[in-house]
């Protein structure tokens, strides 16, 4: 089961939202949250720990009672789960803007999609389908500027932050701790389809070749993709 948490001031989209998503089995919303001020009183108290995914308007109104929203409130929320909380569920962003330079920050800010939810109402279907399939972390082709769903990189937040610790030297059972998997085991065996993930037909064919480690060589190429990134000694 998936579990959900809506960000979103417009109330009728979140019902509409709420509805949709809770059609399918798998998926849960736990909360709709509809301020600013809201956001943070519950991702500080809670840290999410109940929540998989988080699905985030960037324009919200900072309290209750407020008439105007501030087009930075969702940068804020975004900042504040990945960088100070270090919530590494799915974040997708929603938004009414088409404009290429919003969804960049939000994905320079760490969020793993964005979706224009302007959309006509013919298309609100097809539109709550791909964000199903975006929240279990499949990739879907945008098809208009800033219209779809798309999925950041290949490696979501989570992974990424798996392969930092693996790079830092962690072991397994430091992993589960940090990442809240139930058993080193389950952390390895993730690990392992993240491996998987980074390397292609040829390297997985010269790590047979040679008798070498898909750790090793994925944790080589993840290496490349963080210019900042030292590995453990």
């Amino acid at each position: 089961m998936t579990a959900i948490l809506i960000i979103e001031d417009d109330e009728d989209f979140a019902v509409i939202l709420k509805r949709a998503l809770e059609q399918d089995p798998d998926l849960s919303v736990v909360g709709v949250i509809t301020t600013e001020e809201q956001a943070f009183s519950r991702i500080r108290s809670t840290k999410l720990a109940d929540c998989n995914c988080v699905l985030l308007d960037l324009q919200l109104p900072k309290s209750d009672g407020d008439r105007t929203v501030n087009s930075m409130a969702g940068l804020r929320i975004l900042e504040e789960l990945r960088h100070r909380q270090r919530y590494y569920g799915t974040i997708i962003v929603l938004t009414n803007s088409r404009a290429p330079a919003d969804g960049q920050r939000a994905l320079s800010a760490g969020c793993d999609g964005y979706l224009c939810k302007r959309a006509r109402i013919s298309e609100i279907p097809e539109m709550l389908n791909e964000l199903k399939l975006a929240i279990r972390g499949d990739v879907i082709l945008v098809s208009r500027p800033m219209r779809h769903v798309f999925i950041r990189e290949d490696i979501s937040a989570k992974e990424a932050r798996l392969l930092d610790l693996l790079n830092e030297g962690k072991g397994w059972a430091e992993i589960a701790r940090e990442l809240s998997y139930k058993t080193p085991k389950a952390a390895a065996n993730i690990g392992d389809r993240i491996f998987d993930k980074l390397l292609t037909p040829e390297d997985q064919q010269i790590v047979a070749n040679t008798g070498g480690k898909k750790r090793l060589a994925a944790l080589q190429i993840w290496q490349s993709r963080r210019p900042g990134s030292q590995p453990a000694n």
